[in-house]
């Protein structure tokens, strides 16, 4: 069933509402439509429900779904980012409003872009943040007495900051949800989900981001969520998570736009 989950926006003045994720993720057929200022659910043999746009930050939809062109335009004029998933923990792509005005943030990671061996640039850097969140993970479980033997840190550093590989103990679905909180946080920093660089090579800045995200939640959520129910309880164990960890995206962000600043000034 769809919810609005939990969560705490970045910045809201005291008397606005928190703005909360959209999870559409049902089983059955059912069409979203549009009226003014919210989102109409129409299932059949059932009540109207109605969603308010100005309480949404970021909607997660998977395919059973089907979209009016009306909907689609006012979660786009209302600044509201739909991430579509496969179910199976992947976002097949998003749908993001037009930027007006180009942003300071986006206009670095632009000209970063125009370097040629800028893949390798931001692979180490990648490198760099996989190393700052295990050694991040791994002091926050020895201060609760689950500190990792030496050998076992090793191991995981062999595997996660070199590879990329890490063990993965959430449901499969959290993998597409940070894509959607990093998607989210993307475009409140006025950056988009996806760049293209020097020769059409692609940076895709959601996936690097939410690769973090995804390896973090595996790192820190032990063996309770395998043993949840799939849905609307997974769901609210990384809403729960995300609250406390959403911090940690600005932290790879404001890093991300520091080695951005430093590689663009050593290029000219």
């Amino acid at each position: 069933m769809p919810t609005l989950a939990s969560r705490r926006p970045a910045a809201s003045p005291p008397d606005t509402p928190d703005r909360k994720p959209l999870y559409l993720v049902g089983t059955t057929r059912a069409r979203i439509d549009a009226g003014a200022d919210h989102l109409l659910l129409r299932r059949d043999a059932a009540a109207v429900q109605r969603f308010p746009l100005t309480r949404i930050c970021r909607i997660i939809c998977n395919q059973c779904f089907i979209w009016s062109g009306e909907a689609l335009a006012r979660c786009l004029s209302m600044g509201v980012p739909i991430i579509w998933v496969d179910g199976h923990g992947h976002a097949l792509g998003c749908t993001q409003p037009r930027d007006t005005a180009a942003q300071p943030f986006s206009t670095l990671v632009e000209t970063y872009l125009e370097l040629p061996d800028w893949p390798a640039r931001f692979t180490n850097w990648s490198a760099r943040r996989r190393l700052e969140t295990l050694t991040t993970c791994a002091q926050r479980a020895a201060l609760t007495g689950h500190g990792l033997a030496p050998a076992s840190f090793e191991t995981l550093k062999r595997e996660f900051v070199y590879n990329g590989i890490h063990p993965c103990a959430f449901d499969a679905a959290g993998e597409a949800w940070c894509h959607a909180l990093a998607v989210d946080r993307l475009q409140r920093e006025g950056l988009h989900s996806c760049y293209w660089g020097f020769d059409a090579s692609r940076l895709d800045l959601a996936g690097a981001l939410s690769a973090l995200l995804w390896a973090e939640l595996n790192l820190d959520c032990g063996t309770l969520p395998a043993s949840a129910e799939h849905g609307i309880v997974v769901a609210r164990l990384f809403e729960a998570w995300a609250r406390q960890r959403e911090s940690r995206l600005l932290l790879h962000l404001g890093d991300l736009k520091r080695h951005l600043a430093r590689e663009v000034e050593s290029w000219h």
